[in-house]
């Protein structure tokens, strides 16, 4: 009887085996892939891979189940990665042993390892006090490692191959990122690879830590080369990628040269600045962004990405010091071209007004037309120096002939804030900026007196009023957000340069609702308005508003791409002042955007915001 029973088991195990359809053995789904190639995965139906919904859709769990592989030769059997370590079911040693031994039967049975993470090794002692068994390792995430057995472990090195037997040959291909050493294993003939997670398995290839995407970068082209070059016998056409986590790749079929294809436009793109970039959180905070390309995603960390590509565009090494800005026009000559006007409400919280104009039809341009405004807002202090105020935010430049002919023709207003000093003790206190509160109701004091002032100017002149732009840099960005929760209406778009302020979320509603563009421009190493205070804080929820666009500048430069470094009374403030950047046209001396997802310019952008052809 028991022989009998043990026959009708050894002819069930090989029924199952000879067929594709899936069987489960305790925690474990073997599915047969094709001849003499199995998955198995730490996953059945009683814990099934991926997250767990009840019936109203609320998630109860997870199984981030993993992927091993069985490759039969006809002399060995290779075993692919060792799954998670599993707690869920009794004795998940004993099943795993008992799928692989039954599959490899007589063949020598050696285990490998994609790269070196838990969830990838965690049945390792299933397999490690078996004396028959072997263990061939990558050498680049497993050197000096004391996990496997000294006599009976080989650590290979880049490209080493393992003859299985019968023509079964395995090509190891190292590809850095995920790990230092991760590895990806052809199937010589066969147009498959078994990747683990070096490339993702099709929701987020994750990179760790902030050398991971140059490793990445710097051997992907190699894979590509690898499997475009005829003499490996790789049809680019039929390839087939088996990964770690199959579950996550969110479709029934493989990933296969398409999703290889995407992967290597996204690091490009990634390298250059231009990816397109969602914030994303995990338990691990060093990974905050997903990177995306149609079918290929990244996970890595957003500041990591923009310091590669800065070092990238500007080696540290041929840094150098700015020594001032080098786009064309003069500021002392052309404020020449702005007329100074006084301004009076009744009852005005801060009394009269001066501003100073740049008006294009007294300049030439045809009084037949109406051309857009644009309203720039100086920094605390400068209100005290007279029409200087407008010479200091750099943005005079866009009243010269060059700047007036990219984008139409503009006017260009400059008020002044009502700035004075006051002795306290032995301190001198400015007072009177655009930050200066309302008492009687939240903002500035300047707001009402502002909008009375733009509305004045818009009926005395030939201003198109749905083509109004405000600017603002450090206090007047924050009298620009404090402008626009008062009075959205009045704008078309706003550009807030090392802006002294936050917007917050209900705001950016109201913005997206009135259909407002804006652009931040911040110096990461602002001493004045720390990025990490303004800006930095709400970045993902200003660039998940439509219409917004945030640029993030490692290192404010100069046109020359020369650093700019300048200490005022004592206090060093470049990074403070990407002023310059807007007044060089956010485009470098030699072509190149400032940001690279838009080359087009800061005079494109207004073209854009004023619906310029």
């Amino acid at each position: 009887m028991k022989k009998t029973t043990m026959l009708t088991a050894a002819l069930l195990g090989c029924a199952l085996q000879a067929s594709a359809r899936p069987y489960e053995k305790g925690p474990y789904t073997v599915t047969r892939l094709e001849e003499d190639v199995y998955n198995i995965v730490d996953a059945n139906r009683q814990n099934p891979a991926g997250m767990h919904n009840n019936k109203t859709g609320e998630v109860t769990g997870m199984n981030n189940s993993s992927d091993m592989y069985l490759v039969l030769g006809t002399e060995k059997a290779l075993l692919i990665d060792l799954s998670n370590n599993i707690d869920w079911y009794e004795d998940p040693a004993g099943r795993l042993q008992e799928i692989v031994y039954d599959l490899a039967r007589s063949r020598q049975l050696v285990i490998t390892l994609t790269h070196r993470h838990g969830d990838h090794l965690g049945m390792l002692p299933a397999f490690r006090d078996d004396s028959l068994v072997r263990f061939w390792v990558p050498e680049n995430d497993f050197s000096g490692s004391e996990l496997f057995p000294d006599q009976r472990t080989v650590f290979f090195k880049e490209k080493e191959s393992l003859d299985l037997g019968g023509g079964v040959i395995v090509d190891s291909f190292s590809l850095p990122g995920h790990t230092p050493g991760s590895t990806l294993f052809f199937l010589r003939g066969r147009h498959l690879v078994f990747t683990g997670d070096a490339l993702g398995s099709g929701n987020g290839l994750w990179l760790l830590n902030e050398e991971s995407f140059g490793q990445l970068s710097a051997s992907f082209g190699s894979l590509m080369k690898h499997i475009l070059d005829p003499s490996n016998g790789i049809s680019h056409a039929r390839l087939v990628l088996y990964t770690g986590h199959s579950w996550q790749k969110g479709t029934s079929g493989p990933l296969g040269s398409n999703y290889l294809e995407d992967m290597q436009v996204l690091i490009g793109q990634i390298g250059s600045g231009t990816a397109l970039t969602e914030p994303y959180q995990t338990f691990l905070p060093f990974l905050n962004a997903n990177f995306r390309y149609q079918s290929a995603t990244i996970t890595w960390n957003r500041e990591a990405a923009e310091r590669f590509v800065e070092e990238k565009r500007f080696p540290p090494e041929r840094d150098f010091t700015g020594q001032g800005p080098t786009h064309r026009g003069n500021n002392f000559e052309l404020i020449k071209l702005l007329d100074s006007h006084n301004f009076t409400l009744d009852d005005s919280p801060v009394g009269d007004m001066e501003y100073y104009l740049y008006d294009p039809v007294a300049h030439g341009a045809d009084p037949g037309k109406k051309y857009p405004l644009i309203v720039m807002l100086h920094g605390a202090s400068n209100g005290m120096e007279g029409v200087m105020c407008a010479a200091y935010t750099d943005f005079v430049v866009y009243a010269g002939e060059e700047y007036q002919q990219k984008i139409g023709g503009a006017y260009i207003l400059f008020p002044k804030a009502n700035e004075y000093v006051q002795m306290e003790g032995d301190n001198q206190v400015i007072l009177g900026t655009w930050m200066t509160r309302d008492a009687t109701q939240e903002g500035s004091v300047y707001t009402s007196v502002l909008a009375a002032l733009l509305e004045d100017v818009i009926s005395a002149h030939n201003i198109d009023e749905e083509r109004v732009v405000i600017g603002g840099t450090s206090a007047g960005g924050y009298m620009v957000w404090r402008f626009l929760a008062a009075r959205p209406d009045l704008v078309k778009g706003a550009f807030l340069v090392a802006p002294a302020d936050n917007p917050s979320e209900e705001e950016l509603k109201t913005y997206e609702k009135h259909g407002i563009h804006i652009w931040v421009i911040h110096g990461k190493k602002d001493e004045i308005c720390p990025f990490g205070v303004f800006t930095g804080p709400v970045r993902n929820m200003l660039e998940a508003t439509k219409n917004v666009r945030v640029s993030a500048l490692e290192t404010v430069r100069y046109g020359d791409k020369g650093i700019v470094r300048l200490n005022v009374r004592g206090t060093e403030m470049g990074q403070h002042l990407p002023l310059f950047c807007v007044g060089s046209d956010m485009i470098y001396d030699d072509g190149t955007p400032y940001d690279p997802r838009y080359p087009e310019g800061f005079t494109g952008w207004l073209n854009m915001v004023f619906g310029n052809d």
